[in-house]
């Protein structure tokens, strides 16, 4: 069964992050390690997956040379 998303509303900026803190206090370090992964999935989903492409850089003659 699915969990229900809910909407919750905070008085300020700094709630949301001293919230986290919390959570990722009552955790065990392998939950925190597999929360990791799984933020990083719903991110590169987001944003997609970064570019691991090999970097080349080629040095040539100026023209004015």
């Amino acid at each position: 069964m699915k969990k229900k998303r809910t909407i919750t509303i905070y008085n300020d900026l700094g709630e949301p992050y001293e919230r986290m803190l919390e959570q990722g206090l009552q955790e065990t370090p392998e939950e925190r390690y597999r929360r990791f992964f799984v933020m990083q999935s719903r991110l590169w989903a987001i944003k997609g997956r970064p570019y691991n492409g090999k970097r080349t850089i080629s040095v040539s003659k100026p023209a004015w040379i």
